[in-house]
């Protein structure tokens, strides 16, 4: 069941689906667009859950940058189904304002 545990601001008109999976808000790419960026932030009075995770699919995607208060980037691994990129703790919290997600096309330079 989609939930809105926090708030996405879509550069390229693309809104990802949230999901709770266990105790980890699950954040799906799988059906974004080549190439494109897009900003979290925690809903008001809420803060950022405690895990965050993003669900990718191979092909689609060559690498997800993730910048909080760290910066990672995440090669996506190929295969035929999605896949489940997870936050390491550090990357964001709770004074985090924002974090940034851009991911490139597969084969291209994407910045």
């Amino acid at each position: 069941m989609a939930v809105h545990e926090v708030i996405i601001e879509p550069a390229a008109g693309f809104d990802a689906p949230q999901y709770w999976d266990r105790n980890t808000l699950l954040i799906d790419l799988s059906a974004a667009p080549a190439s494109g960026q897009l900003a979290l932030r925690p809903v008001q009075g809420s803060g950022w859950p405690v895990r965050l995770a993003f669900r990718v699919r191979p092909g689609s995607m060559d690498s997800l940058e993730v910048r909080g208060e760290q910066r990672v980037v995440y090669a996506v691994p190929g295969g035929s189904k999605p896949v489940r990129l997870a936050l390491d703790p550090g990357v964001y919290s709770p004074r985090t304002a924002s974090i940034t997600l851009q991911w490139s096309a597969a084969g291209g330079s994407g910045r």
